[in-house]
């Protein structure tokens, strides 16, 4: 039976003209790509507790030096479960604070849950949030303004890596943004300059309409790194653990039968004994400075932001045993 609903259901969803991402670009790419260049994206030894990517050689936990760490709060961090095992993205309410509430709410009231992911392009990205798929009624919650980029000030310092399109691309808080300089902050009445999250594999950003004010409660988590997106739709969080996990959600726009969320909660709402605990190094710090040495190549440079994976360490409060550092994944 849940099959045949499904399939009514797809063709029902054909006929309709629903959020999306804009896929123009990632179309041009689509046949024959192989995986695509993410930093993160490894094997975790266990998907139920992802802990992510190895901290890199010389990098001590925040069980060893935990003024090198910031804990992500538990109500900024979501658990994502799939039949492929728990992604565990951190929410960014400085850079987006009505999608990030937004995403709150729905997981809250457990929105989500039973949801297909009704459009996942290979080394784009996996959307879901469409209830049409499986005849549920369309959320109550209104439209939102878009949050593309936001006013950044000097206080939430950043750490220049590169430029993008004349402006500085690095890290702030540990995302990866683009941002005008420092120096322009003087010359605004705010004291602010304009800054936006970067769609780098593993963002996690609300889908919307050819409307840019259209945003509901669809969202997407990106596989690849579709750049046109920058400024154009509203990032609002960051996956810390798990990628491989919306890396294997299967195929399609649908696919038949797509992958489910099984599960969308807040940290703070988690059991304690199901949590994880989440560090994120900090990246306007000395050390922070000293690892971005280690990433440069034999001529002086550092890769493109996208391609450096900030050190994050996972936790978890049912682990048998905790590791002094994440494992080997590669």
């Amino acid at each position: 039976m849940r099959k045949i609903i499904l399939f009514l259901a797809l063709i029902l969803w054909a006929c309709g003209a629903p959020s999306q991402v804009d896929t123009a670009k990632a179309q041009e790419n689509k046949a024959g790509q192989g995986a695509t260049d993410d930093p993160q994206a490894v094997v975790d030894a266990d998907t139920s507790r992802p802990l992510g990517a190895a901290l890199p050689a010389g990098v001590p936990s925040p069980l060893e030096a935990a003024e090198l760490w910031r804990e992500v709060l538990p109500e900024n961090l979501l658990y994502l479960k799939t039949l492929h095992g728990i992604t565990l993205i951190e929410m960014a309410p400085e850079f987006a604070p009505n999608h990030v509430q937004r995403m709150r709410d729905l997981a809250s009231n457990g929105y989500f849950i039973g949801l297909p992911f009704h459009r996942v392009i290979k080394n784009f990205m996996a959307q879901a949030g469409d209830p049409s798929l499986v005849r549920r009624p369309e959320p109550t919650t209104p439209p939102l303004q878009g949050e593309f980029k936001f006013r950044r000030s000097p206080a939430q310092k950043m750490t220049v890596v590169g430029e993008d399109r004349r402006a500085n691309t690095g890290f702030v808080a540990g995302f990866a943004v683009a941002s005008q300089p420092d120096a322009l902050a003087m010359m605004t009445a705010d004291g602010k300059v304009r800054a936006w999250a970067l769609h780098c594999p593993g963002a996690a950003s609300m889908a919307r309409t050819s409307d840019p004010n259209s945003a509901n409660a669809q969202f997407y988590v990106t596989t690849g790194h579709p750049d046109w997106l920058n400024g154009q739709y509203t990032s609002w969080g960051r996956v810390r653990a798990g990628q491989l996990a919306v890396k294997n959600i299967k195929l399609g726009e649908p696919a038949y039968p797509p992958d489910m969320i099984d599960g969308l909660t807040l940290g703070n709402e988690m059991p304690v004994e199901k949590r994880a605990r989440v560090w994120v190094m900090h990246t306007d710090s000395s050390a922070f400075t000293t690892y971005l040495e280690q990433q440069k190549d034999a001529s002086g440079r550092l890769p493109g932001v996208c391609k450096i994976a900030v050190p994050v360490y996972v936790q978890w409060a049912s682990a048998e045993t905790q590791p002094q550092e994440q494992d080997n994944q590669e």
